[in-house]
């Protein structure tokens, strides 16, 4: 089952890097929390989720770990709606801290203006795999969960 979780990015903060000519704008921001229930009543727990970023840092280091504007329903990355390029995931205790760059494609345009228009944005995990549905209400992310993207 694709699991799909928004959270919207606290304090967010963008970057403008110009080198060369060419301008990078670079969002920077707490993507998500870990150990806790989040807005969909799901728990990540940090073992899982430090699991799956480690076997994606191949794939961020090589400028390969894409994402999508908006929450698609399909489990891999459609190039035609890619806006972002995520470029580091770290922990900060409980906290999920992420960087991402826009990208100069259609919906990463979009992307850039909301941000640059003050829009406070989200940000989904997307990922594939099931819950344990816990006596409180709460849906525990089982083992089984792979990542795919930001």
């Amino acid at each position: 089952m694709i699991l799909t979780d928004t959270f919207i990015i606290e304090n967010p903060e963008l970057i403008v890097e110009s080198r060369g000519g060419t301008t990078k704008k670079v969002l920077r921001g707490v993507f998500g929390r870990c150990d806790e229930k989040n807005n969909n009543g799901r728990i990540y727990s940090k073992k899982i989720l430090a699991r799956e970023m480690e076997r994606l840092a191949e794939s961020m280091g090589e400028r390969r770990l894409l994402g999508e504007l908006d929450h698609p329903t399909h489990d891999a990355v459609k190039l035609s709606n890619v806006s972002h390029l995520i470029t580091k995931l770290q922990f900060k205790n409980n906290e999920l801290l992420g960087e991402c760059e826009l990208l100069n494609t259609p919906a990463g345009q979009v992307a850039q203006a909301l941000v640059e228009g003050g829009v406070k944005v989200g940000i989904s995990s997307r990922g594939m795999g099931t819950l344990t549905q816990q006596m409180d209400g709460s849906k525990h992310v089982n083992e089984d969960f792979k990542l795919v993207t930001f």
